[in-house]
């Protein structure tokens, strides 16, 4: 017998298999800082899909998406950030958030055995790995300056590679490992910098008098990096330069944040021009023809569900004219017996599918944490969804 097999929590990729609306003002989520898997295939990526900010990965088409961090810490208060692939594809560097403080850790692709590599009270953010994967970059102002650190890839040995009284953020190893690029900031500008790692050889890559060029990403074919030069808006578009400051231009006219070079030329960045209530997205731009790719784009107020509550297994068999129960839980925020409005939910291969038959006038606490829950039935032959098709994620929104 086939059986249709359903996610038990929400997280969706930008093909929603089902919605519904929520009466709070919950418009949409945030995915940001994507970093490139070694094998050109996945991307790592933050965000809140679930609550706080978190470590995701996923196919570059939004396939296979998999929460990997702050799996042995449930903290409400850690926030995950700027995760960064390692070349040997094992381990992700990223930014932890904790109160006041932030901190560079490490942890294996599958999200095992995190580890914290700075523990100095300071905010250490925007961690880069060098191309042998020796080493690691980071912004800090342990010494009272935000400027750019080197460490060794277990956390030891952390040097300052440039003194200065300015502000710099987001460093980039060269694809030859012996420079850095980075922004730096004094009064109303921002500009690009590259040092020789050894903190050697500081000059400037761009120049501005109140613009704000900052996020670069080093490649082959050159520094992509986030500017508002030339905007009206004061909106953020993509740019690139040369390593040696020639061919600087916008890269067609997409907002975006976070550019990454990908293998075959596209651009992964943090998309806030998405047409979609989502707060950002995580997409892929073509330079060339300005075709732009949705990865990651999920639209409202997203919490967990149980199909067929109370039964040991959650399948579905997809040849069934029955209707199955799905539960909407609730949790210490969000409600989902009183914020979600029923008439808008929707369930099948698209998520355009009205398939709701009915949602339970009585609310049980059906996953036993105390709180009242949602459930709803869902006519299976409205679903849409090909007998071939064994996962889906109905989503609330």
């Amino acid at each position: 017998m086939k059986h249709f097999i359903f996610s038990l929590f929400l997280a969706l990729p930008a093909m929603f298999v089902g919605s519904a609306s929520a009466s709070e003002d919950k418009v949409g989520v945030l995915a940001q800082h994507p970093s490139l898997s070694p094998s050109g295939q996945e991307l790592v990526f933050a965000a809140d899909f679930d609550g706080r900010s978190r470590l995701w990965i996923s196919g570059l088409d939004g396939s296979r998406l998999r929460k990997i961090s702050s799996l042995g810490n449930p903290a409400a208060a850690i926030t995950d950030l700027e995760p960064a692939w390692s070349p040997d594809g094992r381990k992700i560097a990223y930014t932890s958030i904790d109160g006041s403080t932030s901190d560079i850790w490490v942890v294996q692709a599958d999200g095992a055995y995190p580890v914290k590599l700075t523990a100095n009270g300071a905010e250490n953010g925007h961690p880069a790995w060098s191309p042998d994967g020796r080493k690691i970059a980071f912004e800090s102002d342990k010494d009272g300056t935000r400027g750019i650190w080197l460490m060794n890839f277990d956390g030891t040995q952390q040097v300052k590679v440039v003194s200065s009284s300015s502000v710099e953020n987001g460093p980039k190893f060269s694809p030859a490992g012996d420079q850095i690029v980075f922004s730096r900031t004094n009064g109303d500008a921002s500009t690009l910098m590259i040092v020789n790692v050894n903190g050697t050889g500081l000059r400037a890559l761009t120049t501005t008098s109140n613009d704000h060029d900052s996020e670069p990403s080093w490649g082959s074919r050159g520094i992509l990096f986030s500017s508002n030069r030339s905007s009206s808006s004061g909106r953020f578009k993509i740019w690139m330069v040369q390593p040696d400051g020639s061919g600087l231009r916008k890269v067609g006219d997409t907002a975006g944040h976070d550019p990454i070079w990908l293998p075959d030329g596209r651009i992964a960045f943090t998309d806030g021009g998405v047409a979609s209530k989502a707060l950002a997205a995580v997409s892929i731009l073509n330079p060339t023809t300005g075709e732009k790719q949705v990865v990651a784009d999920v639209q409202g107020y997203i919490t967990p569900i149980d199909i067929r509550p109370g039964k040991t297994s959650n399948q579905i068999n997809p040849k069934s004219m029955g209707r199955p129960q799905v539960a909407i839980l609730s949790t210490r925020t969000f409600d989902a017996t009183k914020a979600v409005v029923q008439a808008s939910i929707t369930f099948g291969r698209t998520g355009a599918e009205h398939s709701l038959t009915s949602c339970s006038k009585t609310f049980k606490d059906v996953n036993g944490d105390g709180i009242p829950d949602l459930t709803c039935r869902f006519s299976l032959p409205l679903r849409g969804l090909p007998d071939g098709q064994h996962r889906g994620h109905p989503a609330i929104h």
